[in-house]
């Protein structure tokens, strides 16, 4: 259970009778450079100066150098590219097949009076449902497995100095799933959705192209056979 210390003090008073001392304090800082920097001045003074000083800022910045967090960052990011590179190469091979496979369709239907512009939009709405809909799935289900599997791959080594250096490694294990992980989106993350999606809108109008690049007398001529 966790209460504020006025709260605790006063009850212990009136339950016990005692004081009780402040034996921890938290400090809450700006994420500033210059606040943290001088935050740490500050708490190097003998007037300020407090016992298992643990930074939380700086603890991050040691663990975020571990070679095995770096080395399962590298991992999960080569695994995450391959699979991005093979699911779009494949969805616009698949597309461009699709198109190829249904130009007689398209010259009919530019046969019978359609335009290059209703064409173009049949095909526009078409591919676009397609993508739009293996984007929001994409989304949804990277979401869901990065809940799951992220809590289980938190996992570092002890720092080799620091206030937590002198933990077992059973310990600090615990410490790591004590505290619950938080799934930090970077920005990275959506500029490289921009870019996918800059990419799926030139590949669908490159299939438009495809599509309205024959004419009418080449797609219906019959084979010589």
């Amino acid at each position: 259970m966790i209460v504020d210390y006025q709260s605790y003090a006063t009850v212990e008073a009136k339950t016990y009778g005692s004081y009780i001392p402040v034996n921890h304090a938290w400090l809450r800082t700006q994420d500033s450079p210059a606040a943290v920097a001088s935050v740490r001045t500050a708490l190097s003074t003998p007037r300020l100066q407090l016992e298992n000083l643990y930074d939380r800022r700086a603890l991050s910045a040691v663990l975020s150098g571990d070679p095995l967090y770096l080395n399962l960052i590298g991992v999960l990011i080569f695994g995450m590219a391959t699979a991005l590179l093979l699911a779009l190469v494949g969805d616009l091979f698949a597309s461009w097949w699709s198109v190829r496979r249904r130009l007689t369709q398209f010259a009919v239907l530019r046969a019978q009076g359609a335009t290059s512009q209703q064409v173009a939009g049949v095909l526009t709405w078409e591919q676009g449902i397609v993508y739009t809909t293996a984007l929001a799935l994409g989304a949804a289900f990277g979401g869901l497995l990065a809940i799951t599997v992220v809590p289980a791959l938190v996992f570092t080594n002890i720092p080799a100095s620091g206030v937590l250096s002198d933990l077992s490694i059973s310990e600090f294990f615990v410490i790591q799933q004590s505290i619950p992980s938080q799934i930090v989106v970077p920005l990275s993350l959506g500029v490289a959705l921009g870019v996918l999606i800059v990419i799926c809108v030139v590949a669908l109008s490159m299939m438009v192209q495809v599509a309205l690049r024959p004419t009418m007398g080449q797609a219906l001529r019959l084979n010589e056979d």
